[in-house]
């Protein structure tokens, strides 16, 4: 019988590769509460859950096979529930702390995947704590490569929707959910791709594209994924949206200018020279642009990259926000275009598969990080999943109900190989959730929280 498999892209290789290095292991996460009784979750339950979301999805039976500078996406061809991995917490003994809590994520999420061969793409932890005396969950979610923001959302909503079903004895519907081709395939079938765009990739990799990089002053000798996760009420959402429309830009502008504005204040802080230059790193999901859409439940990575720098006497006086914020805004609508096609810059260059020979030519993991990190080109990146997983994806009634959905992709490597400062979006329920990320060698701790506290000053100071 000959063997199924499915082809990764330059994109989806660079990414496994990168998690040789503690990068880009996307992270799912979701807080969750009984909200009918405080009896506790029963474990056995909860893994025969991941069973049951397991035999729906051929990308949770599936490995990676690796030949020469190919890779595949290979199914299991028999049962492999006994693979599953489930890390299962429990801090109900003790006051656990929302940055306990977020420690003990960010060290889960930073675990490399096993090297041996035929082991899963993916792994779960359940922290159990207390919560004003009940108890209260948070179910991570990290994938080697299968995921992007959409799916890793989903598949929270999917899971504990199991869950409930299990716990009531209700019948749970049977799903056969096929690994779907690759994003440059399905960009070819689709008709997302046109043969003009390759002269416009080629265009831009001639552009010129300014470094900015973290100042080493705020680098305190740490290492490791530091993440916090946290939560803008929904009276103070709203007014970010209506402003937001006013001054007729997206929230991805507005977040992307406030996220430059607390970094200027933090470097005024500390007496560091600000870059004349930004650029910009940000992803964008093309399972909207596919036509038909695609939906969230088919997994892997469907985001292309996007970079681009400002120019001196267009951006750097931070005087007045809403105009900083259209500026940004014209940027990303010019560089996230698949009519012209500045959507594929990343994608579809060649330079990503010289990334991945970097990795192919030496074993010495230091060496590789060596040479990778001198060519970070930004370490701040913002990413916004928006309100479709609120919209389109929806909750089984039951006893568990989701209360806080975040994503994220952990940022370990020393030195960085990537960008450094990492800011997810995503609009659940009502309010903005924000996850914050980033790599401790290039912001230590101390710098991180209050990079937390600049931002959120920032964004009260556009309300007014």
């Amino acid at each position: 019988m000959e063997e199924k498999a499915y082809i990764l892209n330059s994109f989806e290789k660079m990414v496994v590769n990168a998690t040789k290095c503690g990068d880009y292991l996307v992270m799912g996460t979701c807080f969750f509460d009984n909200k009918k009784s405080n009896s506790r979750l029963d474990k056995n339950l909860f893994l025969s859950a991941l069973k049951v979301l397991q035999k729906r999805h051929e990308i949770l039976r599936s490995y990676l096979k690796v030949s020469g500078l190919d890779m595949y996406f290979v199914p299991h061809d028999q049962d492999v529930s006994s693979k599953i991995s489930l890390n299962w917490l429990d801090l109900t003994n003790e006051q656990a702390s929302r940055e306990k809590l977020m420690s003990e994520t960010a060290e889960f999420n930073s675990i490399l995947f096993p090297s041996e061969e035929k082991h899963l793409l993916w792994r779960a932890q359940v922290i159990e704590y207390k919560k004003d005396d009940k108890f209260s969950y948070i179910l991570n979610f990290v994938f080697l490569a299968i995921a992007d923001g959409m799916y890793s959302s989903s598949i929270l909503v999917e899971t504990v929707g199991i869950l409930n079903r299990l716990m009531d004895g209700r019948p749970i519907e049977e799903e056969n959910i096929q690994i779907s081709e690759n994003m440059n395939i399905m960009c070819d079938k689709r008709g997302l791709w046109k043969e003009h765009h390759s002269e416009m990739v080629k265009k831009m990799a001639q552009r010129d594209i300014a470094k900015f990089n973290l100042s080493p002053e705020l680098r305190t000798g740490e290492d490791g994924f530091q993440v916090d996760m946290f939560y803008i009420d929904s009276d103070k959402s709203n007014q970010i949206m209506t402003f937001s429309k006013k001054n007729k830009i997206r929230l991805t502008s507005y977040f992307y200018t406030a996220s430059f504005y607390a970094l200027k204040k933090l470097y005024d802080e500390n007496n560091i020279a600000f870059p004349s230059r930004i650029t910009c790193e940000l992803p964008v999901c093309l399972r909207f642009r596919y036509q038909p859409e695609m939906e969230f439940k088919e997994c892997r990575l469907h985001t292309t990259m996007v970079m681009f720098s400002s120019e001196m006497d267009k951006f750097g006086k931070f005087s007045n926000f809403w105009q900083d914020g259209q500026y940004l805004h014209g940027l990303i609508l010019e560089n996230t275009s698949s009519e012209t096609g500045t959507l594929f810059s990343l994608s579809h260059n060649d330079d990503l598969e010289e990334y991945n020979r970097v990795f192919y030519r030496s074993e010495n993991l230091s060496k590789v990080r060596e040479t990778l990190s001198s060519q970070v080109m930004s370490d701040l990146a913002v990413s916004n999943l928006g309100p479709y997983v609120d919209k389109h994806v929806k909750e089984e009634d039951g006893n568990f109900e989701i209360s806080e959905m975040y994503c994220t992709d952990p940022v370990n490597s020393n030195p960085c190989i990537s960008c450094g400062l990492i800011i997810h979006l995503i609009y659940w329920k009502g309010k903005i959730m924000i996850d914050l990320g980033a790599n401790k060698f290039l912001m230590g701790s101390k710098f991180f929280k209050r990079y937390k506290q600049l931002l959120l000053d920032v964004i009260d100071e556009t309300l007014v």
